[in-house]
C-alpha cells in the first residue's frame, strides 16, 4: 500500500510565517528607533527652553520668560526639534508647558510649584500628557508614528489600537546668584537698612585691623579662599565684572575677611560702576556679617546680604574716579559711595537680584528624571 504524500506550497507557507515575523521585528525596531529619536530631540528642546525660561527668570520678569522660550520656536533657527510644528511648546507662564518652579539649592532638590514669580528660582518647561506636580492635563506629549500597530491591526489584532505613540519629556533649570561682591560690611541690619535709597558711604579704614575702637564697618573677602590679598581682590572684581568667578555663599557660612585697604583695590571697584542695557544700575549682593572691629580671620559667618549699587569711589588720594563729583571734599578715609537698594536678603538666589546669575538644569525625581 503506498503513503499518499504531497509537499507542495509547504515552502510558501514558511516563508510567509517567515515574512510576517521580519515584518514585526522591523515595525518593532522601527518604532523603537523613532520613540527613542523623538525623546532625545523633544528633551533637547525642552532642555533649552527650560534655560531660556531660567535666563528670563533671573530678571524677575515673565515676559522675559515667555519671550525666551518663544525664541526656539521660531522657524529658522537651529533649535528644532521632532514634529516641532505639531509639537508646539506654549511659552505661557503657569500654562500647558511652563511652570515656575523652587528650588532648595542646599538640599539640591526641587520643593514644589509656585504661581507667584517673586518665590520661584527655577522653570520647568515640559511636552507631556499630564503635569505630574500640578495634576493637570496639558495633552502636549510628542506623538510618534507607530509602524507596528497597523500591521497587527492588519492582521485583526485590534482594529483600535492606537496608530501613535506619546513621548512624555521635561526639564527643569534654575537660575543662581553669580557673583558676590568681595566686600563684606560689618554693620547691624538696623544700621544698614537705615541706607536702603539713599546714597550711603561704605568707608574703610587704612589702620590696623587690631587697632581697639576701630571705626571700620566693612572689609575685603574672598569667602571661603583663605589668601585675602590685593591681588586676589583686584582679580575677583575682574571676574565679577565679566560675571565669573565666586558665587553668593550660602547664609551662615563662615568666610575670610582682612581689613588691608590699598588705593589700586579701591580703585578697581569703578569697573562696577554703570548702568545696564535698560537703564537700571548695576547692583551686586554683598555678604553682611555681624558688626566687628577686626577684619582679618575665616571664622567670621554671613548674616544676611544686601544689594549694593556702587556710585563711586571717593578719598583722599583718588582723583578722576567715576562720578567724583558725588564725593564728600572733605573726606579723611578712602570710602566707596553707593545706593543700597536692599537690605537682610535670606536668599541671595532669589530671582532678580544681583547683576550676574549662572544657569543649570537640576534632576527632577519625581517623574525620574
Amino acid at each position: 500500500m503506498n503513503k499518499l504524500r504531497n509537499d507542495a506550497g509547504s515552502v510558501l507557507v514558511f516563508i510567509t510565517l517567515m515574512i510576517v515575523l521580519l515584518m514585526v521585528m522591523v515595525g518593532m525596531g522601527l518604532d523603537t528607533g523613532y520613540l527613542t529619536f523623538s525623546r532625545s530631540m523633544g528633551q533637547r528642546a525642552v532642555d533649552m527652553a527650560a534655560l531660556a525660561g531660567a535666563a528670563g527668570l533671573a530678571k524677575g520678569d515673565a515676559t522675559a520668560i515667555q519671550s525666551n522660550i518663544q525664541q526656539i520656536m521660531v522657524t529658522g533657527t537651529t533649535n528644532d526639534y521632532v514634529g516641532r510644528s505639531k509639537n508646539v511648546i506654549d511659552p505661557t507662564v503657569n500654562g500647558n508647558n511652563v511652570t515656575l518652579m523652587t528650588y532648595d539649592f542646599t538640599a539640591n532638590k526641587i520643593t514644589g510649584t509656585t504661581t507667584d514669580i517673586t518665590k520661584a528660582n527655577g522653570v520647568r518647561v515640559a511636552l507631556e500628557t499630564t503635569n505630574p506636580w500640578t495634576k493637570t492635563s496639558s495633552n502636549s506629549a510628542v506623538s510618534t508614528p507607530a509602524f507596528l500597530t497597523p500591521l497587527i491591526n492588519l492582521f485583526g489584532g485590534g482594529a483600535s489600537a492606537a496608530g501613535a505613540n506619546n513621548v512624555n519629556v521635561s526639564a527643569v533649570a534654575v537660575a543662581a546668584a553669580q557673583p558676590g561682591l568681595p566686600i563684606a560690611l560689618g554693620v547691624s541690619d538696623a544700621d544698614i537698612c537705615s541706607w536702603v535709597g539713599t546714597n550711603a558711604q561704605i568707608p574703610f579704614d587704612q589702620s590696623t585691623s587690631s587697632k581697639a575702637n576701630s571705626p571700620n564697618n566693612s572689609g575685603w573677602t574672598t569667602y571661603l579662599d583663605q589668601s585675602v590679598s590685593k591681588t586676589d581682590i583686584v582679580a575677583a572684581i575682574h571676574q565679577i565684572a565679566a560675571c565669573q568667578g565666586t558665587g553668593a555663599v550660602g547664609i551662615g557660612t563662615d568666610i575670610c575677611l582682612n581689613n588691608g585697604v590699598q588705593a589700586p583695590d579701591i580703585r578697581a571697584f569703578e569697573e562696577l560702576i554703570g548702568t545696564n542695557s535698560d537703564g537700571t544700575q548695576k547692583c551686586y549682593l554683598a555678604p553682611v556679617v555681624d558688626p566687628t572691629s577686626v577684619f582679618n580671620n575665616c571664622n567670621t559667618p554671613i548674616r544676611n546680604y544686601a544689594l549694593i549699587c556702587p556710585l563711586a569711589v571717593c578719598g583722599p588720594g583718588i582723583n578722576g574716579s567715576v562720578n567724583q563729583s558725588m564725593c564728600d571734599p572733605a573726606a579723611k578715609n578712602k570710602y566707596i559711595l553707593a545706593k543700597v537698594k536692599r537690605c537682610g536678603i535670606t536668599d541671595p538666589n532669589e530671582n532678580g537680584l544681583g547683576q550676574c546669575y549662572s544657569l543649570k538644569l537640576v534632576r527632577e525625581p519625581s517623574v525620574g528624571m
